[in-house]
Parts: C-alpha cells; structure tokens; sequence
C-alpha cells in the first residue's frame, strides 16, 4: 500500500479515466476506491478519505482527525481540526479541474522531553484551484491564495508568534520531452512580522513588507522520482530493509541520476527589519539565490546574498564611517567539478541502509574522493562586490583546496576598483578622526603601483597564490616574500 500525503490527489487523478465523465454514484465510488488504494490497509477503511456525487463536481473529504486516533494524548494534542473539503470535476480535454475553499483555525500542544510546546495556526480563509494532467501525473497549473495566517508557539525556552497579511501562489509545469517537465512556481507573501523572546525576556521584532520566492526546475524525470517516492512512503514505517527492498531502493536511486537539469531558486525580502534592545537592523532588500545543474559528474552548486541599503542604528558607528558604510554588498559563489554521480553511484553500491554504520571508514574516504576528482574542490567566485559612494570594489575568480590537504591551495582572482583615487583621497581626508584611516590609505597607495587601468578607468589588479604559497600581481612578483 502507498501513502503519499503530498501527491495523494494529482496519483488518484491519473489512475482515473481521462475521458469526461458524468458525475455519477458510480464514478464516486470508482474515484474513493482509487484514492485509498494509495493507503494503507488500516487506513483504507477509517473514513480518512471519501468522495460522493455533487451537482457538477465530485465532493472529497479529507479528515485528518483519523490520523490522530492512535496519538498518545500525553505526547501530542490539537483541537479545531476539521475535515478539508475538495471539488474534483472531470473536463471535456481529459483533464481534471481542481478547487478547494476552506479555514483553519487550531490549537495543541505537544511535548519533546520534561518541555512542553504550546501552538496556534491559525488562516482567516485559504483557496486552491488548479488542473491536473494525468498524463503529466502533476498539476498542469494551480493558484492558491490565504488571507489572515497567524501562529503562536510557546515553550519555556522561547515564545514565538509570526504572521502574514496574505499570501498568494502559482505553479505550472510542462512537458519538456517524453520523459521530463520544467515546473515553475512563485509565492508572495505580504505584512510578515515575528516577535521572538527568549527566557531572559529579550525581545525581538522581525518584519518584512514582502516576501516572494521564485522556484524553476527544468528537466525533471519525474517518473523516477515518483516511484521513489512511493518506495519511500511503503516502506518508511520499518526499521531495516529486506535484502531485496535495498536492491530495488539503489536501482531506484540510480535511475535518478541526474534527476533534473537546472535548479534555480530565489527569495528576496523586502524592507527588511530586526529590532533589538539595541536598535533596529535592516535592509531594503535582502536577496538569497541558490542554482544547480542536476546529479551529474562535472555538477556545479551556486549560492548567492545581496544585501541593498544596509542600515544600523544611529550610534553604531562613528560618524565618519557612515560614507563607508556599503550602499550594496554581492556574494555569489560557486562549487565547481563536482563528480556527484560518480559518488552517489559509489555510495549507493556499498551502501548498508540498515548498519549502524552504512559505510566502512575507508569507503567514506573514497567516495570523498571520488566527488572530488583528485581530491580538489574548486570555489568559483563568480561575483563579490561591495559598493558606497566612496569605493566600488568587485572580484571573481578561482580558489582550489583539498580538504583531506589542508596547507594546500591556489588561488587566481581580479580585482577591480572604481573611483579608486576617490577612495583614497576620502581616508586622506578622515585621517585625523579615524587614524586607521591614514594607515589604510598608505596601503592603498602602494597597492596602486601594481595595478593595471582598465579601459573603462578602473584599477584591475589580477593577484595568484601557488601551491608554494608564492604572490603575484598581474605577474610580478609580489616584494618581501621568501
């Protein structure tokens, strides 16, 4: 039997018809017996899910009170649940249209430990539609939107309670070839603020005008990872894997590989605020990016921040740093030549799922090595930068470590700088209030004589360190080293 919470809907769906039907005693009957069929047998019959014949649509009730039967009341308690209401309606293209209306609003608490969490979720009302694909086995589209989110958890280490003013969402998936979709989904969420306090009553505020998160995946094989993730769900409640059952667990890893052929996901924050006993901390916008090519040999992993308009409170530094404070800060880097493939291969081939210990102490340094080809991981930094009115600073290259070789690396970055002699002449001129200052110009007067103009003005500076540890700056010899 299968249970599959999250995609319990869109799997009935397919194994459905994909002819317009008539809605009919008959075909609500069809449609719940295909919904448990996904269940377990404890569960097939508990009423958890049932379906019958409305006007225009067929009616699914969803009742998660049936999972909590078996709940000692002592470990974990809710109040308010409620069962969850869908319309399911059969369409003329073979596809299947999806709508649901509801609210939520409970109470529990649940103990981990001698410490007990007391909660609320609370949603002033919530709406989903969407249309399911059976071919596709996934939603084609769906839009959901929720207004009035609130919740509350308080224990004795902390108290917190978060809530947004509304929040709306889309998804759309298409075929790509025979095989793969790309999916692209997005959510907003409006008027977010938290209040976090601790056990010494130190209080913090968080707050945010919006949040939005956009998500792409293109080239998902999702035929193996269903099948995945129904082995999963079969067989998450044991405690050790027959022999057999790892067999099929590794074939199903395998035909993962590469699972997808871009990843690219962004969340940025707008109006972005911390307030502490010590003032409020901020930024307009807050950006965070991570991207990647899939389970693959040569895999590439990127991660990226941006920070616009950082602000402190008044006080937190001299008056004299405020122009130096950076309008906007970049970080984008990247992990490069990565043989995740080869790796998980490795692993998944000497694997023991149900050992304490799954792998010997030597196949972990060997799987180690074989996701890192020779040993070496190359850090790419595609871009870090820091602007303000007073310096303009940008740098990209390479970096290669070893880990398992700590004192060995090589590094080949650039450096550029715009406006450098304005950066200068501003430490020149704050020298008397800031002596560190003084000290910084004369650093970068004497970096200067190494720098190389750019035709568009800036002062480039090409710096390599080899494995020897030896300097230099678009290729000389950096002075005064051994």
């Amino acid at each position: 039997m299968r249970l599959i919470p999250a995609l319990l809907l869109s799997t009935a769906l397919i194994t459905q018809s994909v002819q317009a039907a008539d809605i009919s005693h008959q075909g609500a009957q069809e449609l719940e017996r295909k919904f448990t069929s996904f269940l377990p047998e404890t569960l097939a019959k508990t009423g958890l899910i049932k379906v019958r014949p409305g006007t225009a649509d067929y009616e699914l009730t969803f009742d998660p009170t049936v999972l909590l039967k078996d709940i000692d009341p002592k470990t974990f308690s809710i109040s308010g649940l409620k069962p969850l209401l869908s319309l399911i309606r059969p369409m003329d293209d073979g596809l299947w249209h999806f709508s649901q209306a509801a609210d939520l609003d409970v109470k529990g608490q649940f103990t981990t430990g001698p410490e007990k969490t007391d909660f609320t979720y609370k949603i002033d009302a919530m709406r989903a539609e969407g249309i399911v694909d059976p071919d596709l086995f996934y939603f084609k589209t769906a839009d959901m939107s929720a207004d009035g989110i609130f919740m509350t958890s308080v224990s004795p280490q902390q108290s917190v309670e978060a809530r947004f003013g509304s929040m709306t969402s889309t998804m759309n998936s298409t075929r790509a070839t025979p095989q793969t979709i790309d999916i692209r989904g997005n959510t907003a969420l409006n008027g977010f603020t938290e209040t976090i306090i601790d056990p010494l009553k130190m209080k913090v505020d968080i707050s945010a005008d919006t949040v939005t998160a956009d998500v792409a995946v293109n080239g998902l094989a999702y035929r193996p990872l269903q099948d995945l993730v129904f082995f999963v769900f079969d067989n998450v409640k044991k405690e050790k894997l027959l022999a057999t059952e790892q067999v099929r667990l590794k074939s199903l890893i395998r035909a993962n590989l590469p699972m997808f052929e871009n990843l690219l996901e962004s969340i940025e924050i707008a109006n972005f605020r911390i307030a502490t006993a010590t003032g409020t901390y901020g930024a307009e916008t807050l950006r965070y990016t991570i991207d990647t090519n899939g389970l693959k040999d040569d895999a590439k992993v990127g991660f990226g921040v941006t920070i616009d308009k950082p602000s402190l409170p008044p006080g937190q530094v001299p008056e004299a740093f405020a122009s130096a404070l950076p309008q906007t800060v970049t970080a984008r880097i990247s992990l490069e030549k990565l043989n995740l493939a080869s790796g998980i291969t490795y692993l998944i081939d000497r694997a023991n799922f149900d050992a304490d210990k799954p792998l010997t102490d030597e196949q972990s340094a060997e799987a180690g090595r074989i996701f890192l080809p020779g040993g070496a991981m190359t850090i790419r930094y595609d871009e870090v930068s820091a602007r303000s009115a007073v310096y303009d600073f940008s740098l990209s290259g390479t970096t290669t470590v070893y880990p398992e070789q700590p004192d060995r690396q090589n590094t080949d970055v650039t450096l550029y700088a715009k406006d450098f002699d304005n950066t200068v002449s501003y430490m020149q001129k704050n020298a008397a209030t800031v002596p560190e200052f003084g000290q910084a110009a004369f650093m970068l007067l004497m970096i200067k004589g190494f720098a190389k103009q750019t035709p568009d003005g800036r002062q480039m500076w090409n710096i390599t360190v080899d494995e020897s540890k030896k300097v230099k700056i678009n290729g000389q010899d950096l002075p005064f080293q051994p």
